[in-house]
């Protein structure tokens, strides 16, 4: 069932709406009524002037739909109320002179492409219903002529010019609506297809990420079952090791599905201090990067860098960062902060290929990543810039992509200034060490 209203906003129930919105193009479908109207009534006065039979009626009932139309334009909700005024100004009056064949087949081709476009079957019933009843008491009063002269047939001619008119304007007010209805369509379904796209990639990732660990958890678990006896007290000091880190693997990542809709619902606890994201930045960045790697990590945090924020949180943040970095960047991965309008800039920046054009306004969309199915050579749910961007959000900040010059990536994130602690007297004659950029290899 679908909610619609009648012209004094009513609420009803109908089952089959109309195709076309009429409240959607009533500003536009007026205007054209009062303009056909205008030009209606013009041609009716010409034939005042030169005495035609009828005229007089015509130019009255135009005056009248004028005012209708007018009236109309702001007011609403259905087409039906201004068709029925139709039928009865222009249909009970159709035709300068006597012969109204013309007019009326014109009139009656626009009467039934409005009705079409803008009524339900309903209501087109009741329109035609009222346009029955309008011509059978115009043929009743009207009686057909032997002859017609030449202005008169030129002035109906000109009246069908109007109608002409006016079915192409209704033509092209419904299509213009169909179209608007028709890409709102494709949207909601390339949007689904895309929904339904992520849902089937986010599934297969959740089973290659959850596959190494299930198997060791399972193995390690089933040897020291069917050989406890057998094993050395190291080997399943070993075992248990391992299987304890594997399960906190599995921990990590169903926390990390689970932070978002957290994020979403308000739900998670952030606790906001004062912080100096240096030794912040080295521990996510050591983690990442240990010592002998193929990839190193540059801090360049000074001491005298403070945020105002949830350290655990920011963290984290850093985490994802760096490990992106280290998954799609180059081999040079450096962390740096600038002050700026009373914030902290932190950037991550690395020296790899960067992130296509194309891509830059999905990136931080949830389970998004560049590489998909077979191409898909690094491991991850996806999850990684979403979650920054919610967390920093979360915290009163703002997190970006911009690319780097003259290659690699930068994603930048800032938060507010934290209040560095005050020094004990006695430190406060010590001139304050000047921090060096440091390097973990």
């Amino acid at each position: 069932m679908i909610s619609s209203g009648d012209d004094n906003g009513n609420a009803s129930q109908r089952v089959f709406p109309a195709p076309v919105s009429y409240d959607a193009i009533r500003r536009l479908y007026q205007p054209f009524r009062l303009t056909g109207a205008t030009a209606l009534l013009t041609i009716a006065l010409l034939a005042v002037v030169n005495g035609i039979d009828g005229a007089e009626i015509k130019a009255s009932a135009m005056g009248l739909l004028i005012a209708d139309a007018a009236w109309r334009a702001r007011r609403g909700r259905s087409a039906l109320p201004s068709l029925i005024v139709d039928v009865i100004l222009i249909g009970g009056t159709a035709g300068v002179g006597h012969n109204i064949d013309g007019p009326l087949v014109i009139f009656a081709a626009y009467l039934a492409t409005a009705a079409i476009l803008l009524l339900s079957p309903r209501q087109v019933l009741t329109l035609l219903a009222a346009a029955a009843a309008t011509v059978a008491l115009r043929t009743s009063l009207v009686a057909h002529a032997d002859h017609v002269d030449s202005l008169a047939d030129a002035l109906q001619w000109a009246e069908v010019c109007v109608y002409l008119t006016g079915l192409t304007m209704v033509l092209l007010a419904g299509v213009k609506e169909i179209r608007a209805t028709r890409d709102q369509q494709t949207a909601v379904l390339e949007s689904e297809r895309r929904t339904t796209a992520m849902k089937n990639q986010f599934v297969t990732m959740v089973s290659h990420e959850l596959r190494t660990p299930l198997t060791n958890i399972a193995g390690f678990a089933f040897s020291l079952h069917e050989m406890w006896c057998e094993i050395e007290p190291t080997e399943v000091n070993d075992f248990l090791a391992i299987i304890c880190d594997e399960a906190n693997h599995l921990r990590e990542i169903v926390d990390r599905v689970l932070l978002i809709p957290r994020l979403e619902a308000g739900r998670l606890t952030l606790e906001p201090t004062d912080f100096p994201l240096r030794p912040v930045a080295y521990r996510a960045a050591d983690q990442l990067f240990p010592k002998g790697g193929d990839k190193s990590a540059t801090v360049a945090v000074t001491g005298n860098v403070y945020v105002r924020a949830d350290p655990n949180r920011v963290e984290h943040v850093l985490h994802n960062l760096l490990e992106n970095a280290r998954k799609y960047g180059g081999d040079r991965v450096g962390v740096d902060a600038i002050a700026r309008n009373g914030n902290w800039e932190i950037v991550v920046a690395d020296n790899g290929p960067g992130v296509p054009e194309e891509d830059r306004e999905r990136i931080f969309g949830r389970f998004e990543q560049l590489e998909h199915g077979n191409t898909r050579t690094s491991t991850g749910l996806g999850l990684g810039l979403t979650t920054s961007k919610l967390l920093i959000e979360a915290m009163g900040g703002e997190i970006w992509y911009e690319p780097g010059f003259p290659v690699g990536a930068r994603f930048c994130f800032r938060l507010p200034v934290g209040e560095a602690p005050a020094l004990p007297a006695a430190d406060k004659e010590i001139p304050a060490e000047t921090s060096v950029a440091a390097e973990t290899p």
